[in-house]
């Protein structure tokens, strides 16, 4: 049962049924764990740990793609890496459930499901946040399409985790009561209802609108850096300057040089198109800093000067590598070494009327990171710019996980998203999460459309996350764990005094 219920967490990235069982697949998944843990509180350590591994296991699997297909990594090593990866990410739920193991028995039927909801979300705040943070298949994306979307723009992807945990606690023990009453069945049957129903919301159709043109090369990643190099250059630079939209974007590291290194003349003839302004461009490039080494970053041109976003939240091993661990980055091939880090408030950039503010791969992850710009109310972003190279993992459910992530954002912040990929998931985005428009995967194309880029109201995950953080989360989880311990302890006192 717990290996079963890890699977169906883990395939909500597959977007069965048009994405639309995704809520179902993580609540039933999850409730199935909960059975297996009131049932056998005894092997709770052991059934979290397996359960938590062998979900993040599969859900992350094409980290292998990475690491041995494109990296070199030898295959063993690769997989090795992945299951302690995800081994050492449970221990964090291991720890957190074994409070609800302890506790549960000491608290009421409503309170028990909040302490199950609080040790998850803590869990999950935790691989969130610490040592860099791997958020990566949150329960609360298994919702973006569901009713509990609605809650993304008051409490973000952890309030809906919550209270998705909430419920399958719920469901845990509805279940467990060997004879059911019709109310019961009716209480059952409508809960899981309401999370089959899809989200439903008006799409805005006034305002400010941006043109835009999204380019996707799909250059291999294992000839990114050698036979690919100048078909890059060549194509970018063709769809570039032949581009009449607004707005042009290049994806992650579409051009594979230093600017001090690109043939002569390809950047000025790249910055010329856009010298009078009429039109913008934002490009990802390797950037070099003699004092700060170098850089993933986003240059805007067409901005009056040229703009550079640089990447803060970097990616581990991949981008960066703590020195005790440097020789397992040595194992790959592609080892880019480490790049320098921006700083987590950078400014958007401006043309007219448009704040456009920048992430780069999975940045977008870190939704609160991304809060902190909606603090200063000169600089509230109107529209969300993502770039990212995906092809390091290959034709797999990657795409639809992060195309989900981004979802999400634009839920929480109500705010478009517009993303350019080097391989799949180039997508239109509207503030209402919608996927406007879309380009296949793997191919090589640009996708042409129009986006309402304006101001709007900011939403109130925006506002106390952007002052915050995902603190109020955290002390709200605890509070409920540290109220359940005391009520064991008292429990356990009143029981030695009979």
């Amino acid at each position: 049962m717990v290996i079963a219920g890890a699977v169906c967490m883990a395939c909500v990235g597959l977007n069965l049924w048009q994405a639309y069982a995704n809520s179902i697949l993580q609540l039933t998944g999850l409730t199935l764990f909960a059975i297996t843990l009131q049932k056998k509180p005894a092997k709770a350590l052991s059934l979290s740990f397996l359960f938590v591994t062998t979900w993040l296991a599969v859900s992350v699997w094409w980290l292998y793609i990475a690491l041995h297909d494109v990296g070199g990594m030898p295959a063993v090593i690769a997989v090795t890496a992945i299951f302690v990866l995800c081994g050492g990410l449970g221990l964090y739920y291991v720890i957190a459930l074994q409070v609800f193991v302890y506790a549960q028995h000491a608290v009421n039927p409503v309170f028990k499901h909040l302490l199950f909801a609080s040790c998850w979300t803590v869990a999950e705040l935790a691989r969130a946040q610490w040592f860099t943070g791997f958020p990566w298949s949150a329960i609360g994306y298994s919702h973006v399409n569901s009713t509990l979307s609605y809650a993304a723009p008051w409490l973000g992807v952890y309030g809906i985790g919550f209270i998705a945990a909430c419920t399958a606690s719920w469901l845990a023990k509805q279940l467990l009561v060997k004879e059911k009453n019709n109310s019961d069945q009716l209480k059952i049957v409508i809960v899981l209802l309401i999370f089959c129903v899809p989200a439903y919301r008006q799409e805005d159709t006034q305002g400010p609108v941006l043109s835009v043109n999204l380019l996707q090369a799909n250059i291999s990643q294992t000839e990114k850096y050698n036979t690919g190099r100048q078909q890059a250059l060549d194509w970018y630079a063709e769809k570039t300057q032949e581009s009449k939209a607004d707005l042009t974007v290049l994806p992650e590291i579409a051009i594979p040089y230093f600017k001090e290194e690109l043939p002569q003349g390809y950047w000025g003839k790249l910055t010329h198109t856009f010298r009078e302004q009429e039109q913008i461009a934002v490009i990802g490039i390797p950037t070099l800093d003699k004092d700060k080494g170098y850089g993933n970053s986003a240059i805007g041109l067409g901005f009056g000067e040229e703009k550079q976003y640089d990447k803060y939240h970097l990616v581990p091993f991949g981008e960066f590598t703590p020195e005790i661990l440097k020789w397992f980055s040595r194992l790959m091939v592609n080892n880019l070494g480490d790049f320098n880090r921006g700083s987590i408030n950078q400014t958007p950039f401006i043309w007219q009327a448009h704040k456009l503010s920048m992430t780069i791969c999975y940045e977008d992850l870190f939704g609160e990171d991304l809060a902190v710009r909606f603090v200063k109310t000169d600089q509230v972003p109107t529209l969300f710019i993502n770039i990212s190279n995906i092809a390091w993992f290959g034709d797999t459910m990657v795409v639809n996980q992060h195309l989900d992530i981004a979802r999400m954002r634009s839920l929480e912040f109500e705010r478009p998203t517009v993303r350019a990929t080097n391989s799949g998931g180039t997508a239109i985005i509207s503030a209402q999460a919608k996927v406007v428009n879309r380009l296949p995967e793997f191919i090589r194309g640009n996708l042409q459309g129009e986006v309402i880029s304006k101001d709007r109201p900011i939403t109130a995950f925006a506002y106390w996350a952007g002052h915050w953080g995902l603190l109020p989360v955290w002390m709200t989880c605890l509070l409920v764990m540290g109220l359940a311990i005391i009520y064991r302890i008292r429990s356990d006192k009143h029981k030695s005094t009979l």
